[in-house]
């Protein structure tokens, strides 16, 4: 795939590779914001991946929800479901924190962090739990990438 030359309105989502997109529960408050990225978590029920999460279950196949004033649907309450590609190939993308991505990046594992808004990036400083690995710069700036979850800190696979 080509780079882009900028992400000036991104709606960050799957990248490259194939689907298993299955409906799943989440937990209230849960959310996912349009430039953000689209991470789920699995503790006791489905959620959006947080900074302190040391597994990941797949990537949400949505544009924007649980955001206040943002797209269907605005809330999520406990039962409510989403779409998730549990895919372990598929890649989505993510904006980077903690600096710009070059190739030497490239298959190597980062954090996942997620600002006071509940936006998640990819940090290119953090490695505390190495959830996310970068696959792709899918930007010429190098402040847009493709992540992979790494085989090994993946849950489950329903």
């Amino acid at each position: 795939m080509q780079k882009m030359s900028t992400y000036t309105d991104p709606n960050l989502d799957g990248y490259d590779g194939p689907n298993r997109i299955k409906h799943v529960a989440f937990e209230s408050g849960s959310l996912f914001h349009r430039r953000g990225g689209k991470a789920v978590d699995y503790h006791h029920v489905y959620r959006s991946a947080t900074s302190i999460s040391s597994n990941l279950a797949g990537f949400a196949e949505v544009e924007e929800c649980g955001v206040h004033g943002g797209r269907l649907p605005r809330y999520i309450h406990d039962g409510d479901t989403l779409p998730v590609n549990f895919a372990l190939e598929k890649t989505s993308v993510f904006p980077t924190t903690g600096g710009v991505a070059d190739e030497t990046m490239r298959g190597k594992d980062f954090d996942l962090y997620v600002d006071a808004n509940g936006v998640q990036y990819i940090n290119l400083n953090g490695h505390s739990y190495d959830v996310l690995r970068l696959s792709e710069i899918v930007s010429l700036d190098g402040k847009h990438v493709a992540c992979q979850i790494p085989p090994d800190l993946r849950y489950g696979n329903i």
